[in-house]
């Protein structure tokens, strides 16, 4: 199978868009449970909590497999786990059993189907562009899925609202199966296994998305909040944050559009940190429904801008993929580290803690990027 035929690449990011469904409608999930099922917030906490803490784990385990299983075995063991853990949640009233289903969903079906994506796309010959494509898809799946899939949970009075389109979606993907390939190129295995293998730069890379990704996550995390903080009803303020995130394609669309014409990766991605910083200062204080959306988009759009390049740099310098497989594991964990680090300043300082801790950790990672973008240049990457 031709890895980098469309069709391959298309297979790639419905598999990836598998791989991030509790990510993509985080924010409904604890109050579906909450509303439908009378589970406290904290219950519906752990929940998510086991969900993506699975998949993270998932692809930290993958480093051992990924270069000795057969992808296909393995992504459609992936998808059928998916469909029937989404299943079987809907049959479930106790929390305890929900959470322990979504731990295997995560862990077996999401995350294992994730790092199987992000594999696939590594091994395409412009890894940058085609990463540009799969965020793009994941961003436009959690645009639909947060307009359509409450309105079906309502509708049916059931959270089989929210996880039998999720399962219908991963049936989908069973169709693709043939357009997988078995395993990683020939050339990266050996590369791999051989002395001269560095995992400097790739290591690095996945550093710089750590960091990246605290700054992130401590602002996704309380925006709707700085929103409500400047005025504004919860309404309203999640109303700006569907409008950002659906504008917010732009940036990986237009990533993908520079790293097809060949544009080296300093440049888009310097702006887009340095762009992240300045707007993560003026998302704060009063704000209006467009005056919080344009703030929102403008930095959503060089967040999506950032990712693809950096992702794309892991992997092409990633000769034997055993690191790139950890870029879940790295973008869910920053989504939590990065909150973590906001809530020790919370309470003493307010939602400035926010401002401050995403402009940090964003300035962090580009003292990493422009040192490893130059030797990433160096080393033909």
């Amino acid at each position: 199978m031709d890895r980098n035929a469309p069709i391959s690449i298309v297979t790639a990011i419905v598999i990836c868009v598998v791989g991030v469904f509790a990510l993509m409608i985080q924010p409904m999930i604890i109050p579906t449970y909450a509303g439908l099922l009378g589970f406290t917030e904290q219950q519906g906490a752990n929940i998510l909590i086991a969900e993506v803490a699975g998949g993270a784990i998932a692809s930290i385990v993958a480093i051992f497999w990924i270069n000795k299983i057969n992808w296909r075995i393995a992504i459609t063991v992936a998808l059928v786990v998916v469909i029937l853990g989404n299943l079987l949640t809907t049959t479930q009233t106790d929390p305890g059993n929900v959470m322990w289903i979504r731990l295997i969903v995560g862990f077996l079906g999401q995350g294992t189907a994730f790092a199987i994506g992000i594999s696939i796309i590594g091994n395409t010959s412009d890894p940058d562009r085609n990463f540009g494509f799969v965020i793009s898809s994941q961003v436009a799946f959690g645009v639909v899925a947060l307009a359509t899939l409450p309105l079906l949970t309502g509708s049916f009075g059931s959270i089989g609202g929210m996880y039998v389109p999720l399962a219908a979606l991963s049936a989908v993907g069973l169709l693709f199966i043939k357009f997988v390939p078995s395993g990683p190129a020939k050339r990266e295995v050996a590369a791999s296994d051989s002395a001269g293998g560095s995992l400097a730069l790739p290591v690095a890379g996945l550093i710089a998305m750590l960091i990246w990704c605290c700054g992130l996550g401590a602002m996704w995390s309380f925006i709707a909040l700085i929103g409500e903080a400047g005025g504004m009803d919860s309404v309203m303020s999640l109303r700006a944050l569907s409008i950002s995130s659906a504008v917010a394609i732009s940036g990986s669309l237009g990533a993908a559009a520079l790293a097809g014409k060949g544009v080296n990766r300093f440049l888009p991605v310097t702006i887009a940190l340095v762009m992240q910083i300045i707007m993560a200062w003026f998302l704060q204080g009063e704000m209006n429904l467009a005056e919080m959306a344009i703030k929102a988009s403008i930095f959503q759009v060089f967040w999506n801008m950032t990712g693809p390049f950096l992702m794309g740099g892991i992997a092409a310098s990633d000769s034997g993929g055993r690191v790139s497989v950890l870029m879940p594991a790295a973008q869910t964990s920053g989504f939590f580290i990065g909150p973590a680090v906001v809530g020790i300043f919370l309470e003493g300082t307010g939602l400035v803690a926010v401002t401050y801790t995403t402009i940090a950790f964003c300035a962090v990672a580009l003292v990493i990027f422009i040192p490893l973008s130059a030797r990433l240049k160096a080393a033909g990457y």
